[in-house]
């Protein structure tokens, strides 16, 4: 079994996805993966404007629902040297040329260092401007190999669901 954290976007991809029974059937009934909660996802989440719905239903709550679904019981709680170790990536992805500045990429840089430092397996994100960019993946490769600690794999929503099969 899977040890996963999906960053906030695959959420939004879940939601508007015809086949989302893959998903939910692999995590919650073949036990294919566990997926771990973070209070700053769940806080993105609840950012989600109040007035959108979809399928008839608010989106937020939508959201915050198949959030709670999914992480019920596993949450990482959040270690303070997770963001030393994501101010770490952002100096090394700025040294890498990195574009992004520090405020809209340093969310992402904390929870791949959670993941890190929790030994989760994967994180999910279709986020490839900024988590998943190829400067930042790079920093994140090489502080962890300096600090000692584990790499988490990186997978797209579409390979996760394959997964999830």
């Amino acid at each position: 079994m899977k040890r996963v954290i999906l960053d906030t976007n695959i959420y939004g991809l879940i939601v508007n996805d015809p086949n989302k029974e893959i998903v939910k059937d692999g995590i919650e009934k073949k036990k294919s993966a566990v997926v771990y909660g973070f209070s700053l996802i769940r806080k993105e989440l609840r950012d989600t404007p109040r007035k959108i719905r979809v399928e008839g239903e608010n989106l937020r709550n939508y959201l915050l629902r198949i959030y709670d679904e999914f992480t019920t019981g596993h949450e990482l709680k959040f270690i303070g040297y997770a963001k030393e170790l994501a101010d770490y990536y952002f100096i090394t992805y700025k040294e890498l040329g990195g574009f992004a500045n520090r405020q809209e990429i340093i969310k992402d840089f904390i929870i791949v260092a959670s993941a890190s430092l929790n030994s989760l397996d994967i994180v999910i994100s279709n986020d490839n401007k900024t988590m998943l960019s190829q400067r930042a993946v790079k920093s994140y490769n090489i502080v962890n190999r300096i600090k000692k600690i584990g790499m988490p794999r990186f997978m797209n929503y579409e390979e996760f669901k394959k997964e999830l099969k």
